[in-house]
């Protein structure tokens, strides 16, 4: 759901920053792991429907993107270097040099979220992270950056390439029926995955063997460029001021949020030192 969410959100930001002096926007979305365009498709009518009757916004100066393979996103933004992109943490991080990415935008969710990871197994399986070492995991996260997995996530207990046999799958439920069927030895889950399973009745049956440090949530950045600098701050006042109305904060709340706050460039220093460490 957090994906669809961060999919859906983006989209009606997208929407609601229409230029109306012939400028365009670049948007570019990467959800590793994250559902087909198909599926996430639904979620944003419904969502973009909301708004665009109060906002009457419109699309036609747009190039909207959505990738859930980091290779491909990449491939394109080599291309399109006017691009704004609604990203993960890890994306940030192992591209911030590469693209000179400029962080703009948290979300801030309903719930009380601190951007942690889970690594469960099945109870009575495994006691440590070190036991689940030369193991087989799964996961949508696995997907991420293996240097944000290993230095960020597993704050350097693990590497994820050397220490584990890795499936990534863009279907975590389904890898957790496999790993109560003993067909998986771990699954890795971010916090908004973690938390959704406590409703479900074999939430007893999993353990967290390994929970990693609070995260910093990075959800809007854009490429450093003079067509992405003369757009920002019109990008971010439509974004910031979404929740302001009653119909917006409505449609936040439908999605579990309070809406988007600015982002302090400074409070990723910690993290980027920890990435970026010899």
């Amino acid at each position: 759901m957090r994906r669809i969410l961060i999919i859906s959100l983006s989209y009606l930001l997208i929407s609601s920053c229409a230029i109306a002096q012939g400028e365009e926007l670049t948007m570019v979305i990467v959800s590793p792991g994250g559902p087909s365009p198909k599926k996430v498709e639904k979620y944003i009518g419904q969502f973009v429907g909301i708004i665009a009757d109060e906002l009457g916004i419109g699309e036609e100066s747009v190039t909207a993107r959505y990738f859930t393979r980091p290779k491909a996103a990449l491939d394109f933004l080599d291309k399109n270097r006017g691009s704004f992109i609604i990203g993960s943490l890890g994306f940030y991080l192992s591209q911030r040099r590469a693209l000179d990415l400029i962080p703009l935008a948290r979300v801030e969710l309903t719930a009380d979220t601190s951007g942690r990871y889970y690594l469960i197994v099945k109870t009575k399986t495994f006691k440590t992270l070190d036991e689940l070492k030369g193991k087989t995991i799964s996961g949508s996260a696995l997907y991420e950056d293996p240097r944000f997995l290993s230095r960020i996530v597993f704050n350097n207990r693990a590497d994820v390439d050397s220490d584990f046999t890795l499936k990534p799958t863009a279907r975590p439920l389904s890898a957790i029926r496999k790993l109560l069927k003993g067909k998986l030895d771990g699954v890795l889950l971010d916090e908004i995955q973690y938390k959704s399973l406590k409703s479900l009745p074999y939430f007893e049956d999993i353990t967290v063997v390994y929970e990693s440090p609070v995260l910093p949530e990075v959800g809007l950045m854009m490429i450093d460029t003079p067509s992405t600098i003369k757009l920002r701050e019109r990008l971010l006042e439509a974004l910031l001021s979404m929740g302001e109305s009653e119909d917006g904060a409505a449609a936040f709340k439908a999605f579990g949020l309070i809406g988007f706050k600015p982002i302090e460039p400074n409070s990723l220093n910690e993290v980027i030192l920890r990435y970026d460490a010899k």
